[in-house]
C-alpha cells in the first residue's frame, strides 16, 4: 500500500490537518442555517476515530493518514451504517429497520481500495464563489458575514479564502466534479434610486455580482481550457421590478454573457417593496414572479434555479414555502424550475431559534397524502406542491441536492426518505445534483458518500420507493442537469480531462493521495453563538436577507 508523504510536506506555517472523520460530524453551517452536532452524530465521530486509531495502529501508519483515506471513509460509512438503528440521541429504536444503505465491505475498512471511485460526468448546479468587487465597499454586512465562514490561512484577506483561485481548488482539483454552475447570493442592487430613500437598507450590492459571476466563469474556463463553469444571472423580482428586468435584457444582448440560467430568492426581502420599508417576500405566481419568468423565456433562457426551503436569517418564512412551485410549472409549460435545497428546512417554525435552526431535520418521514398542508415540512411541501397541481413526475420542475443531502448523508434513515421521495414523486430525470459548495469546502465527501448509498429492499417494499441504480445515480451526478444546461457529456468530459485543471489533480492524486481533500479545515460557524452573533449583526446593519 502506497503511504503518501502529505504529513511531512506540511509547512509550519499550514494550518494543522484535521484529525476528524472524512464526513464532517461535528457542528455545521454554510452560514444559511446552523447544525448542532446530536448526540448521535458525537457517538458516531467518537467510534470513527476508535476504529481508525485501532486499525492505523495494526497498519503501522499514522491516524489521520488512515483517515484520509479510502480506508477511513469506508469505516465512516460503516459506522454510519451501524447507527441506523439508533435515534438522534444515540438510543436505539425497537421498531426500526437497521439495514445499513451503505456499501461499505469489511476489506475496504483495512486495505486501500478504490471501490469509491468512479467516472461520472458529475454537474454541479449549485456553487458559490466570492470576488473582490464593489460589495466590499457598499455592502457593510457581508465582509462581516463571510469572515465567519473563512477559515483559510494562505491569504491575507479573509475573503480570500473563497476567491477564483480557491474555488478552482475545492471544486476541481479536490473533487472529481466535472462542471458547475456559479451563484451568488442575495442582497439589493445599488441602484442610484435607493440613496434618495430613507428607509433604504445600509447594504447593496451582490457578494458575487452578475459581471463578477460572468469573469469567474471565463477565468476558470480560460484557465481550464474548457468549459467548467457555467454563470447564472441572477434577479431580484421585489427589488425594483423594472430595473432589474433592464438587467435581464442588457445581460442577453451582451453576446459575452451566455448566461445558463436565472437565480432568485422569493423569500429575500427589499427595501423597497412596501411603503412602510418593511419589505417582504414574494410567490412566483404574483405579478413581479410571473414577469420575471416571461421575461426570462423571452429572452430565450428558460432555466430558473429558485430558492426554497433552507432557511436564512432575516428571510420572510412564508415565502419560503414552495407552494408557488406546482401552480407556475404548470403555468409556464416551456420553464425549467431547479428548485433549490429540494425545499428542505421549510417551516421549521416561526420563533427566531426555530427559524435559525439545523436543516433538514424533518426528512426522517416518508411523504403522507393524509397529512394538511399547514403541518408538512421540508421536501414534503415540494411534493404536496406539485400533487395538488397535477405535476407529475419527469415535468418541469427539478429538486436540486445542496445542502440537502449534505444534512441528510450521516443519517441512514433521513437520506433514504429524501432520495426515495424525490425520485418516487419528482421523477429520477428530475432530481439534479448540487452541494452549495465551497461555502462547506470540497464537495468529494458528499460524492463519495453518494457513490456508495442505496435505498434499501426494506424501504423500497414498505414506501414504494425505486431501487437507487447506478444508471440512476448517473442521471442525478450530471446527465439530468445536462440535458437542462444543454451540455453534451461526453464532449465535456473528453474537454475536462484534457484540461489543466485535470493534469494538476492527476499530478496530486499521485503524489498527495486522492483523499487529501479530508484534511482541510470545514468550513462556516462552529458554534450557535458565532452564528447567533453573526445573525443579530445582520439584523443590525440592516441586512434584509
Amino acid at each position: 500500500m502506497k503511504r503518501f508523504p502529505w504529513l511531512k510536506l506540511r509547512k509550519k506555517t499550514d494550518p494543522e490537518f484535521m484529525e476528524e472523520p472524512p464526513i464532517w460530524m461535528g457542528n455545521r453551517s454554510n452560514g444559511e442555517f446552523f447544525h448542532d452536532q446530536t448526540p448521535k452524530e458525537a457517538m458516531m465521530r467518537e467510534e470513527i476515530l476508535r476504529r481508525a486509531d485501532e486499525q492505523s495502529r495494526y497498519l503501522g501508519m499514522d491516524r489521520r493518514q488512515f483517515l484520509a483515506s479510502s480506508m477511513g471513509m469506508a469505516t465512516s460509512l460503516a459506522v454510519i451504517n451501524q447507527m441506523a438503528g439508533c435515534d438522534d440521541n444515540g438510543n436505539a429504536v425497537a421498531d426500526r429497520v437497521i439495514t445499513g444503505p451503505y456499501v461499505a465491505p469489511v476489506e475496504a475498512t483495512c486495505e486501500e481500495s478504490n471501490y469509491l471511485d468512479g467516472d461520472e460526468f458529475i454537474f454541479d448546479v449549485q456553487t458559490h464563489s466570492f470576488d473582490e468587487g464593489s460589495w466590499r465597499e457598499t455592502n457593510i454586512v457581508y465582509p462581516i458575514f463571510l469572515n465567519f465562514i473563512s477559515s483559510c490561512s494562505d491569504r491575507t484577506d479573509p475573503l480570500d479564502c473563497m476567491d477564483q483561485r480557491k474555488y478552482g481548488e475545492l471544486m476541481f482539483v479536490d473533487s472529481d466534479t466535472s462542471m458547475a454552475v456559479i451563484t451568488s447570493w442575495p442582497a439589493a442592487s445599488c441602484f442610484p434610486e435607493r440613496e434618495l430613500l430613507a428607509n433604504a437598507a445600509k447594504a447593496c450590492g451582490l457578494p458575487l455580482s452578475n459581471d463578477g459571476m460572468r469573469k469567474l466563469r471565463d477565468w476558470m474556463n480560460t484557465t481550464a481550457m474548457s468549459e467548467r463553469v457555467i454563470n447564472q444571472v441572477q434577479v431580484m423580482p421585489n427589488d425594483m421590478i423594472e430595473r432589474q428586468i433592464d438587467g435581464m435584457r442588457a445581460a442577453m444582448a451582451d453576446p459575452t454573457w451566455q448566461a445558463g440560467s436565472w437565480k432568485c430568492y422569493p423569500a429575500w426581502k427589499s427595501d423597497t417593496y412596501t411603503s412602510d420599508g418593511i419589505g417582504k417576500g414574494y410567490f412566483l405566481t404574483d405579478p413581479v414572479g410571473r414577469k420575471f419568468i416571461e421575461t426570462g423565456l423571452s429572452l430565450g433562457v428558460p432555466n430558473f434555479a429558485v430558492h426554497k426551503g433552507l432557511p436564512i436569517p432575516g428571510f420572510d418564512v412564508e415565502h419560503n414555502y414552495p407552494w408557488d412551485v406546482g401552480p407556475i410549472s404548470v403555468d409556464y409549460p416551456d420553464a425549467n424550475f431547479v428548485i433549490y435545497h429540494s425545499a428542505i428546512g421549510a417551516g421549521l417554525g416561526d420563533s427566531p431559534t426555530d427559524a435559525l435552526g439545523g436543516a433538514g431535520t424533518t426528512e426522517g418521514v416518508p411523504y403522507d397524502e393524509s397529512a394538511p398542508r399547514e403541518m408538512l415540512r421540508g421536501s414534503n411541501t415540494l411534493i404536496r406542491s406539485l400533487l395538488d397541481s397535477g405535476v407529475m413526475p419527469g415535468s418541469n420542475v427539478y429538486a436540486e441536492l445542496g445542502s440537502a443531502w449534505s444534512n441528510v448523508m450521516r443519517d441512514p434513515i433521513r437520506a433514504q426518505h429524501l432520495i426515495g421521495k424525490l425520485l418516487k414523486y419528482v421523477g429520477e430525470d428530475n432530481v439534479v445534483w448540487g452541494t452549495d459548495c465551497i461555502l462547506g469546502g470540497s464537495p468529494q465527501s458528499q460524492i463519495q458518500a453518494f457513490r456508495a448509498f442505496s435505498i434499501t429492499p426494506e424501504f423500497q417494499d414498505m414506501y414504494g420507493y425505486p431501487e437507487l441504480t447506478d444508471a440512476i445515480k448517473r442521471k442525478i451526478f450530471g446527465l439530468n442537469a445536462a440535458k437542462i444546461y444543454r451540455v453534451d457529456p461526453e464532449r465535456a468530459r473528453c474537454r475536462v480531462e484534457a484540461s489543466q485543471f485535470a493534469s494538476a489533480k492527476r499530478a496530486l492524486d499521485s503524489e498527495l493521495g486522492p483523499n487529501r481533500w479530508a484534511v482541510k479545515p470545514q468550513l462556516g460557524p462552529r458554534t450557535r453563538r458565532e452564528f447567533f452573533n453573526l445573525a443579530r449583526e445582520n439584523k443590525a446593519k440592516g441586512m434584509p436577507g
